[in-house]
């Protein structure tokens, strides 16, 4: 007597959020409830809590004198994450309170500098920065092109150095350079003045005149 065999049915595909292979059986999060959080939305949700304690602790040393002016003022630095000139804020700060003053934003700055919370830089192009630094200790990487600030924690010094009986009460640490798009931009305008220069390798470019022969060079004086 022959056995039958009953027929077995191949295994179901089941596709998750994060795409599951066909034929594993195994049901992706989707399928079983499982909600997988966005690390993009976390951060997000991170700076803008960070942002908010930073407001409070600009607010608060601005103290009863809080007007509209200062705060478009601590907008403008909060949300930009460089270093601003006072005629950069002042122009950001007059879009959403037009009565801004130049005299507001300096004596804004002069307030927050007195109560330590000012990272003072200078650009490339020799104008003056500022930037809100919060409480805690860390140090700088600051773009000299763009003003672009990146806060560098923890500590990269991690103890007093031996200063011979000096006492240490505090250090600053910074670092000055070119963000990667800055660096970028400097680096094809280094390759495009290489090409310019190798097109002309008198040192005349396309704009300057090319001598005719027999021409009787122009006295000068």
């Amino acid at each position: 007597m022959t056995a039958t065999r009953t027929p077995v049915a191949p295994p179901a595909t089941v596709s998750g959020a994060v795409g599951v292979a066909s034929g594993t059986g195994r049901a992706g999060p989707e399928d079983v409830g499982v909600s997988i959080p966005d690390p993009s939305a976390a951060a997000d949700r991170t700076q803008e809590e960070a942002r908010a304690a930073a407001m409070a602790d600009a607010l608060a040393i601005i103290g009863t004198s809080v007007t509209a002016p200062r705060r478009a003022i601590l907008d403008a630095m909060l949300g930009s994450g460089r270093v601003r000139t006072p005629e950069d804020l002042l122009r950001e700060a007059r879009l959403v309170a037009p009565a801004t003053s130049l005299a507001t934003v300096y004596r804004t700055l002069e307030r927050l500098g007195a109560a330590g919370r000012i990272k003072r830089a200078t650009l490339r192009s020799g104008a003056v920065g500022y930037a809100y630094c919060g409480t805690d200790h860390h140090e700088h990487a600051i773009c000299v092109g763009c003003g672009r600030l990146r806060p560098l924690s923890p500590c990269l010094i991690s103890g007093a150095p031996a200063l011979g009986g000096f006492v240490v009460s505090a250090h600053v640490l910074d670092f000055y350079g070119l963000c990667e798009r800055c660096a970028a931009d400097a680096g094809r305008a280094a390759v495009a003045d290489g090409a310019a220069k190798s097109a002309h390798p008198t040192g005349a470019t396309a704009a300057d005149p090319v001598p005719q022969r027999g021409a009787v060079p122009a006295k000068r004086g």
